[in-house]
């Protein structure tokens, strides 16, 4: 490998360096004989040039100044920005579609849960199987007599409530007056849909009566369900618009 020849008839230059007048900073220089022996150097060269000119390139896409570097100085990589920028972008994404994703509607704590038709059937209090008895004393089953409309009477002289009720009630629904004694049984002619009979134990009384006296009315289902207690009744029209829930 040769040095680098001046005029001076071919011997080297004063300072021995070959290349007088460079700067101090770039050290020895010396240009070898075979310019191949310099290839690994310039393809280092040109990859720094083409990574430069990529930066440069997405730095004009993106409408960034170039700057100038100071010596020795890295310029900064838009991929830690690029990213922030991505993960902003996919977490706004993501809420703008939990928002809009429908979901299913949250009962509120004050709204009654919609129920099944059996479990609102299996929710109304069923009556007991009461044995009663007629005025003679013969044994009723209140099962036996239902569906129903009782009348707990009390000692009521009521005897036209009891026959304005068996008017208005469905076919096949009992109007059962009922009393603790039979002496409180209103004056009545029992037959058809018209039935009275006597609690001795108290026990229709003691289970729908209310804390007043008066008559209470009880609507019973077929079943046994009981759909509508009222107390006070002192008309038909007091439990009229409940009559259908029975028949």
């Amino acid at each position: 490998m040769g040095t680098l020849r001046g005029d001076n008839g071919g011997e080297r230059p004063p300072n021995g360096d070959g290349l007088p007048n460079l700067p101090p900073e770039w050290g020895h220089v010396v240009i070898p004989d075979d310019a191949s022996e310099l290839a690994s150097e310039a393809a280092l060269v040109r990859k720094q040039l083409r990574r430069h000119a990529r930066r440069d390139r997405w730095r004009r896409r993106f409408g960034l100044r170039r700057r100038q570097q100071a010596p020795g100085e890295r310029q900064h990589a838009l991929g830690l920005p690029l990213l922030i920028m991505a993960i902003a972008i996919i977490a706004t994404l993501t809420s703008l579609f939990a928002i809009a994703w429908p979901s299913k509607p949250r009962q509120s704590a004050n709204t009654p849960a919609a129920r099944p038709p059996a479990q609102a059937a299996a929710s109304e209090p069923v009556v007991a199987d009461v044995t009663l008895t007629d005025p003679a004393g013969t044994p009723l089953h209140l099962r036996d007599l239902l569906p129903a409309v009782v009348l707990l009477v009390n000692g009521c002289a009521c005897a036209d409530l009891v026959a304005g009720t068996s008017q208005v009630v469905g076919h096949g629904v009992t109007v059962l007056a009922v009393a603790r004694l039979a002496l409180g049984l209103p004056s009545i002619a029992p037959g058809g849909q018209v039935r009275a009979a006597v609690d001795h134990d108290d026990t229709l009384s003691t289970t729908f009566g209310g804390p007043d006296t008066g008559v209470t009315a009880v609507l019973i289902k077929g079943t046994g369900a009981v759909v509508r207690i009222i107390h006070k009744v002192r008309t038909v029209d007091d439990f009229r618009p409940y009559l259908n829930l029975v028949g």
